[in-house]
């Protein structure tokens, strides 16, 4: 066996027997930039992926639960494709987070825009800009260029505490990280206009990458819940000219995004 599988190995055994035996944390933290560079680094490991994943929404006013065809890629590309029981597409949306389209084929409506604030919201029951879908379905990740970092030890869960703030963006995240594989498995993000929760689990190795096949997003409250489960995912896939634009049918009518 390879040094760095073996290495990979010992990640994985520490991570999934979290519950079971705790990590041990040092008696002295680190400092707190020093993990903080170390998630940025395995974020950007991680660019994009391609998978189908079982996709549950549960809202008081939006509920769901169905087969998508899911395409990611940083910072904000996205591609959906709802499927039926039998396995055939439903609905198509692909979006760069500038311009959005949506394709219904049972009724044959093709819808092309601008991106603003909410375009998702016939979909996603929270507020959520592309970038951070993309963020989510990727293991999730630190804010950028917070204004002030500190660490400090979960020592209940084996895990490092480590919270970014940003006052002149009023945004504060609070990130649980894995002290060996550096891994994110729960997240808190606080900001004036949403604020809500991630958790990740279930990792196994994909591409010599420790990846969650397990994922939720949650409102503050708790009352709205965005679950994503991925039987099988390509991580860091070769990218296609046409796998984020979505062709206008022949004989379709362009109306503008709602």
């Amino acid at each position: 066996m390879k040094p760095g599988a073996f290495f990979l190995l010992l990640l994985a055994s520490s991570l999934f027997s979290a519950c079971a035996t705790l990590p041990i944390l040092p008696a002295v933290p680190p400092p707190a930039k020093d993990v903080l560079q170390q998630v940025i680094s395995r974020r950007e490991t991680l660019q994009g992926l391609k998978g189908l994943a079982q996709v549950g929404v549960s809202s008081p006013g939006k509920s769901f639960q169905g087969q998508q065809v899911l395409f990611a890629r940083r910072p904000g590309f996205l591609r959906v494709e709802s499927l039926s029981p039998m396995g055939t597409p439903l609905l198509y949306l692909v979006t760069d987070g500038k311009e959005i389209c949506f394709y219904n084929p049972g009724e044959n409506r093709y819808y092309r825009g601008d991106y603003r604030a909410g375009s998702l919201s016939f979909a996603l029951p929270m507020e959520l800009h592309p970038s951070e879908v993309v963020n989510f379905l990727l293991g999730g990740g630190p804010m950028a260029d917070p204004d002030r970092i500190s660490l400090r030890p979960d020592s209940s869960q084996g895990l490092w505490v480590l919270e970014l703030h940003s006052p002149s963006r009023e945004v504060t995240e609070t990130l649980w990280v894995h002290p060996q594989s550096f891994h994110i498995l729960r997240a808190d993000l606080r900001r004036p206009s949403l604020s809500y929760r991630v958790s990740f689990s279930d990792f196994r190795r994909v591409k010599e990458e420790l990846f969650p096949h397990r994922m939720q997003l949650s409102s503050e409250d708790s009352r709205t819940r965005i679950s994503v489960v991925f039987p099988d995912v390509e991580l860091n896939p070769d990218w296609d000219a046409q796998d984020f634009s979505l062709p206008v049918p022949q004989g379709t009518t362009v109306h503008p995004f709602p």
